[in-house]
């Protein structure tokens, strides 16, 4: 199948550090994403760190090592909201999770319509960027004594 390519006009989108959470030993970095003028899911977000919980306990069981260290970010797209959980594991490596709420059924959080594939958007490879730099600054330029705390309060915010 030949598909054809559809673009947009890149036009930036807010992007916030919402809120750090603590899971039980898990930091999460929370950052929101907007193609309105300002981020508008409040209740999708609660909704979204009631279920951290489980999600995090699922990382878990990763054969991988995991440091407990994860950042989350909840997208307002055309589509609905995309919800990415990302967390570091096996020294330098991302893994991600994406789920996604339809814009017709908020509260109704599922795993990603493309399957397995974890599909990223220009607007949410800003916030990775930021992380692999913070995570190299704070953790593997140090890596004899990786400071955790630094880590966590460095976060990005854009207009």
């Amino acid at each position: 199948m030949n598909m054809i390519p559809v673009f947009e006009k890149y036009k930036p989108r807010k992007i916030a550090f919402h809120d750090w959470l603590r899971i039980n030993e898990w930091t999460v970095k929370v950052y929101t994403i907007s193609m309105k003028d300002e981020y508008s899911s409040h209740k999708l977000l609660l909704s979204i760190e009631r279920n951290l919980t489980k999600w995090l306990m699922d990382i878990e069981q990763s054969k991988l090592p995991t440091y407990q260290q994860a950042f989350l970010i909840v997208h307002e797209a055309r589509e609905g909201v995309w919800i990415l959980l990302s967390w570091w594991t096996g020294g330098e490596m991302i893994e991600t999770k994406v789920y996604f709420s339809d814009n017709t059924e908020p509260f109704n959080i599922t795993d990603s319509p493309y399957n397995k594939n974890a599909l990223l958007c220009v607007w949410e490879l800003e916030i990775f960027a930021h992380e692999r730099k913070t995570w190299i600054k704070h953790i593997l330029e140090n890596a004899d004594k990786p400071c955790f705390e630094n880590y966590r309060i460095d976060v990005l915010n854009s207009a």
